[in-house]
C-alpha cells in the first residue's frame, strides 16, 4: 500500500483570491514526509491555486467534479483534458452532494472515472449510505451496490489509480463522525468487492473515509479502522487547522 492520502474538499468555499491565500499559508505548515496531501477547490479557483503552488508539489491539486466527455456542446461543464492541462492529479466523482442535489448516479460516476483515467487523472469514487439506509440495516447493501456499479470498466492501478472514499451521508458536516468499528466493517466490505473485481491489484486502491473528520479523531481512524486516508471537508477550510490534522494523522 502507498502512503496515506488526505484530500481537502473545500466544496463551495473560497474564490481565487482566498484560495491563493490559503495555499500560501498552508505551504508554511510542516507536513509528514510519508503522507500524500491534496486540495480540491471550486473550479473557478483551480488556476489560482495552481499559480500559488508554483513549483511546489504539496499539496497536490484535485478537482471536485468533471464531465465525462472530452469536449463538445456542454455549457457550464469542465472536461478531463481541461483538468489535465492544469496539472490535476485527483478528481472526486459521485460525491453524495452531487448525487443529492444534481442527480449524480452510479452510472455517471463510473463514466467520469473512466474518462479521468483516460487522461491520467486518478478518480476518487465517493460512496456512502443515508441515515435512513443505516437505520434500516441497509448500509452495507447500499455501499456494496455503489462500489460494484461505480468500478465497472475502471482500472485499479496504472498511471491514474482508482481511489474510493467512503462517506456516510449522515456524517458529512454533521459533527456526528462514524465509529471506527463501523468504518472498519465498511472498509472490509469494500475491500472484499475490490479483491473479487481486481484480484491482487486490489491492494493498489486506497480506501479513504470522510465525514466529520477533524484533527482530534483523525489518528484513531488512521490506526484502528483500516482506512488508507481521509476526505476532509469543514476541517480543511483553515490552513493551520488542516496542517495540524495532517500532522496528527501519522504516528510519530
Amino acid at each position: 500500500m502507498e502512503k496515506k492520502l488526505i484530500i481537502a474538499n473545500w466544496k463551495m468555499h473560497y474564490g481565487p483570491i482566498k484560495a491563493g491565500a490559503w495555499i500560501r499559508a498552508f505551504r508554511r505548515e510542516r507536513l509528514p514526509k510519508d503522507l500524500d496531501v491534496a486540495v480540491a477547490p471550486p473550479f473557478i479557483s483551480l488556476a489560482s491555486v495552481r499559480a500559488s503552488l508554483g513549483r511546489a508539489s504539496i499539496p497536490a491539486l484535485a478537482s471536485q467534479d468533471v464531465y465525462w466527455e472530452m469536449e463538445g456542446k456542454f455549457t457550464g461543464e469542465v472536461s478531463p483534458p481541461m483538468l489535465e492541462e492544469l496539472g490535476i492529479q485527483y478528481c472526486l466523482v459521485g460525491h453524495s452532494e452531487r448525487r443529492k442535489h444534481f442527480g449524480e448516479t452510479n452510472e455517471t460516476a463510473r463514466k467520469k472515472a473512466i474518462a479521468l483515467q483516460a487522461v491520467g487523472i486518478s478518480p476518487v469514487l465517493c460512496v456512502g449510505e443515508t441515515v435512513v439506509e443505516r437505520r434500516d440495516g441497509n448500509a452495507l447493501k447500499t455501499v456494496r451496490a455503489q462500489v460494484r456499479a461505480g468500478i465497472k470498466g475502471v482500472k485499479p492501478d496504472g498511471k491514474a489509480p482508482l481511489h474510493i472514499a467512503y462517506e456516510p451521508v449522515w456524517a458529512i458536516g454533521s459533527g456526528r463522525a462514524c465509529s471506527p468499528h463501523d468504518i472498519r466493517e465498511m472498509h472490509e466490505a469494500i475491500r472484499g468487492i475490490l479483491r473479487k473485481a481486481y484480484g491482487a491489484k486490489a491492494s493498489d486502491v486506497r480506501v479513504l473515509y470522510g465525514g466529520s473528520v477533524d484533527e482530534h479523531n483523525i489518528l484513531e481512524y488512521m490506526t484502528t479502522s483500516g482506512i488508507d486516508g481521509a476526505l476532509v471537508g469543514t476541517a480543511s477550510l483553515d490552513p493551520a487547522a488542516f496542517g495540524r490534522l495532517c500532522r496528527a494523522s501519522i504516528v510519530t
